[in-house]
């Protein structure tokens, strides 16, 4: 039987989930979440109110009574967490389970009551008629119910009383304290309404106006929330922090004309107070565009004495494009002084640094290779060598160590000169370079020597390449007194058959040198394992 209160009902109900529904796309602004959950609640219980409005019997009316008191228990605990988010007090997990305990002991009494009859003790139809149904309540509900819904509504009405109260005094011009007032005065809605239907004092017995109560309030919550702002954003034309702020503060209109200024905006744009009001921003450049939210800008005002970081916020954040925005200026003159001085004197030292490393580069590179034939030499050769036994030991690979010698190079610099003399080390270099592995290291050690370790290579696999090599160097001509061919002579020795140290290595490939020597030159010997 659905009736013109269960109608009424509905309509709180669709009012609660709309409200809900919109609170919570809008969720990011302070208290808003809570309030779409609170109106969640609200539209559930006046969801079950219709319900139980709209059948007859007893037994239908009390099972519709048990659902919409999931509504009737949490509401008041979300008008307490709405009233605490306002205040910047937020609850962890512990402190929300704790807060929703009671009511779920009372909803679990309700479920049971038909054992204990501890929540309702008694039914009767209403004298008012519209199939209302008056309950008697037992001790929990007067204890678990009416007691701690009233505490949870006291201490958020508390809460959002004093921050409406405080706001209205002293913070708020005339014009906007009978705003704050109507907030306080609909908080007060759920109140009247749930004491009227406890005392038995609502004209219409048995039908309980708090769900629809909570609708109206959820609905004046909602307007200032969502549209005016009232409770979280205090008019920054008007505020005392306006006034006092260090920061120059600027409110300007969609077409940048100064609505209102502080003093420190004055002494940064400079002329007197009543001057700027109504004039236009004093950068012609600016566009409105410009200033999305969070913008960062810079300005020199008029005089060029000043630089001025500006930053851009929406003063209505719902209006797009924004018609007011407030402009938050700061005097950074000294401190960009200061920047362009020390990016100056960083620039200054960045380059002399870089001069630096490329000296100490080639002053390193100069150490590091030979002047005559740009090999590397036998410092880069003792540095290097440890890694790279290191690495064959590890990976257990041979290292093969050649030791190369030219033939009768003294008679070449007496027949033909010093300066053919080195031509002839520069072709050796050469041929070696070009013939070598990324991973070989080829060295000048002095004189007419060379060495070349060859990472990965036995010392077979070494001989055979020597072998390569001296044939091709040995088929090179040289210019001189008359033309002429060199050769060089060589000794191979190996790791691990032939030690493990270089100078270990180097002495064992000497031997094998002076045993190519001693077989005619123009050839390579390996040296024998072991001692």
């Amino acid at each position: 039987m659905f009736t013109p209160l269960a109608a009424l009902s509905g309509l709180a109900a669709l009012l609660a989930s709309a409200i809900s529904i919109i609170a919570w796309s809008r969720r990011q602004f302070a208290g808003v979440r809570w309030l779409a959950l609170l109106m969640a609640s609200v539209a559930f219980w006046a969801a079950g109110a219709m319900c139980e409005l709209s059948v007859t019997s007893i037994a239908a009316k009390l099972f519709w009574s048990k659902v919409e008191y999931l509504g009737t228990l949490t509401t008041p605990v979300l008008f307490l967490l709405l009233a605490l988010d306002y205040n910047h007090i937020s609850l962890r997990r512990r402190g929300l389970a704790l807060l929703f305990t009671i009511p779920a002991v009372c909803l679990l009494l309700a479920a049971t009551n038909e054992r204990h009859h501890l929540v309702w003790t008694s039914f009767q139809p209403s004298p008012s008629g519209h199939n209302l149904l008056i309950y008697g309540h037992g001790p929990a509900f007067w204890l678990g119910v009416a007691g701690y819904s009233y505490l949870m509504l006291l201490l958020g009405s508390l809460l959002l009383g004093s921050l409406l109260l405080i706001r209205a005094l002293h913070y708020f011009p005339a014009h906007f304290r009978g705003q704050s007032l109507t907030l306080m005065l609909s908080a007060v809605a759920p109140w009247f309404g749930n004491i009227l239907y406890l005392t038995g004092a609502f004209p219409l017995q048995g039908l309980d106006p708090t769900p629809h109560s909570f609708a109206f309030t959820g609905l004046i919550f909602a307007i200032d929330l969502l549209y005016l702002r009232q409770l979280h954003l205090v008019p920054v034309a008007r505020a005392r922090a306006f006034e006092a702020m260090g920061d120059g503060v600027v409110v300007v209109d969609h077409q940048l004309r100064i609505l209102d200024i502080n003093p420190s905006g004055v002494h940064m744009l400079g002329g007197a107070p009543a001057d700027w009001p109504g004039q236009p921003l004093p950068a012609p450049w600016l566009e409105a565009s410009m200033l999305e939210t969070g913008s960062h800008l810079e300005l020199t005002t008029p005089d060029g004495g000043r630089i001025l970081d500006i930053r851009a916020y929406e003063i209505e954040p719902f209006h797009k494009p924004a018609r007011t925005r407030m402009l938050v200026m700061r005097d950074i003159t000294q401190r960009r002084q200061a920047e362009d001085a020390l990016r100056e004197a960083n620039l200054q030292l960045t380059d002399r640094l870089a001069q630096i490393e490329t000296l100490q580069a080639a002053l390193r590179e100069q150490t590091l290779r030979d002047p005559l034939t740009h090999l590397f030499n036998r410092r880069y050769l003792d540095e290097t060598f440890e890694r790279e036994r290191e690495r064959a030991e590890r990976e257990a690979k041979p290292i093969a160590v050649a030791m190369l010698d030219l033939d009768d190079f003294k008679r070449i610099n007496d027949l033909h000169g010093h300066q053919v003399g080195d031509r002839v080390l520069q072709a050796l270099a050469r041929l070696l370079q070009q013939q070598s592995r990324a991973a070989d290291i080829v060295c000048r050690l002095g004189g007419e020597e060379f060495m070349v370790v060859l990472p990965g290579s036995d010392a077979e696999q070494a001989q055979q390449r020597v072998e390569a090599w001296r044939r091709d160097f040995h088929r090179q001509e040289h210019a001189g007194e008359h033309p002429f061919r060199a050769s060089f002579s060589c000794g191979i020795a190996a790791l691990p058959g032939n030690g493990r140290a270089l100078d270990e290595l180097y002495r064992r490939a000497d031997q094998a040198l002076y045993q190519a020597k001693a077989a005619g030159k123009n050839c390579s010997v390996r040296a024998a394992n072991g001692q």
